[in-house]
């Protein structure tokens, strides 16, 4: 996926995607401007969802700000992840065998 001159409003993107982000304290007119002021409101308000703050923070620290580096970013953290999820169901199974 290759930038464009627009600006792309990611924090927009990331509420908007996130499942049942309607449901979080976080108002999109004015906490989802630019991810810099959705990384203060979920660093520094309690949004009592975890993964949303993950989500946001691993973005900010880690895709430089653009479209791709957003990209790279969920995509290593859907391969951790796996990585994990990969393992427990393998331990599940040896369990299930004992």
């Amino acid at each position: 996926m290759c930038e464009t001159n627009k600006e792309t409003n990611i924090a927009r993107i990331i509420y908007e995607a996130f499942p049942h982000g309607d449901l979080l304290p976080i108002e999109p007119d004015t906490d989802c401007i630019n991810l810099e002021t959705l990384l203060k409101k979920v660093t520094f308000d309690n949004i009592g969802d975890d993964l949303f703050k993950f989500i946001v923070t691993e973005i900010v620290e880690g895709s430089e700000g653009t479209l791709d580096g957003a990209i790279k970013v969920i995509e290593r953290a859907r391969e951790d992840i796996e990585s994990v999820l990969n393992s427990l169901q393998s331990a599940t199974i040896l369990t299930n065998q004992l």
